[in-house]
């Protein structure tokens, strides 16, 4: 009896649990109808959980993350149910979305590597080959802008190396110039000093030699006598007259 009620009760709690992720499913596509992708998405991953192993609901779980523009989420569930699916045709379209999860973070060499597995197990596929071709097409075009984009980077380094040589020289000359007017003062200085010294050696006379002065003296001296003498003769000879006179 006691064995009968236990395994009633392990049958009421399998059928409650089951029932539990058939709910969360339930709301998830309904969510997904809806375009709540990411309430869906949450529901997925809870039905997921509570699944059987045998379930599996990656498609519909990376669908929703997909449509969520949550490209990130979608290649990692798309990425981990490679390696649950067995049928050729299951794994094609797991790595085509996940190869259109690539295009869309622009990770376009992955995206190609994707597009490429799917058509190792679906050759055929005209959407997986025109996807290919579209991701290459992008790659090339990345890699040209790239290549661009560096090549102007190192105009403009060149360019700025160049106006900062420029700019240096314009310096130097500036310099050197400044330097060389500099010393043209100085020697105009040095002339102009000269020409004090010349203006002022022209203010002072230069001085007789010693016997020149001298000579002159002398002859001013006997100059003076001579006058002198000739006063004095005049003088005599006028009271020579005066006290001779007989009144």
């Amino acid at each position: 009896m006691k064995y009968c009620i236990a395994i009633l009760v392990l049958f009421i709690s399998a059928l409650s649990y089951s029932q539990e992720w058939r709910d969360s499913l339930s709301v998830a596509r309904q969510a997904y109808k809806k375009k709540e992708y990411k309430k869906a998405l949450d529901y997925y991953r809870s039905a997921q959980k509570k699944a059987p192993e045998n379930i599996d609901l990656s498609d519909e779980m990376g669908q929703s993350a997909y449509k969520a523009r949550e490209f990130e989420q979608a290649e990692k569930i798309y990425q981990q149910s490679t390696t649950s699916k067995k049928d050729k045709d299951a794994k094609a379209r797991t790595y085509h979305n996940m190869g259109n999860s690539r295009m869309q973070k622009k990770d376009y060499q992955g995206a190609i590597e994707s597009y490429k597995e799917s058509l190792r197990n679906k050759p055929n596929d005209e959407e997986t080959r025109y996807n290919l071709s579209e991701a290459i097409r992008r790659l090339k075009d990345q890699q040209n802008k790239d290549k661009k984009n560096d090549q102007d980077q190192d105009q403009n380094k060149d360019q700025n190396d160049q106006n900062k040589d420029q700019k240096n020289n314009n310096k130097n000359q500036n310099q050197n110039q400044n330097k060389d007017q500099n010393k043209g003062h100085g020697n105009n200085n040095n002339q102009n000093n000269q020409q004090d010294q010349n203006k002022g050696d022209g203010q002072n006379p230069s001085r007789l030699p010693n016997k020149s002065v001298e000579r002159m003296l002398d002859q001013l001296m006997k100059a003076e006598s001579q006058t002198k003498r000739k006063i004095g003769g005049q003088k005599g000879q006028s009271d020579s007259t005066k006290s001779g006179k007989d009144w």
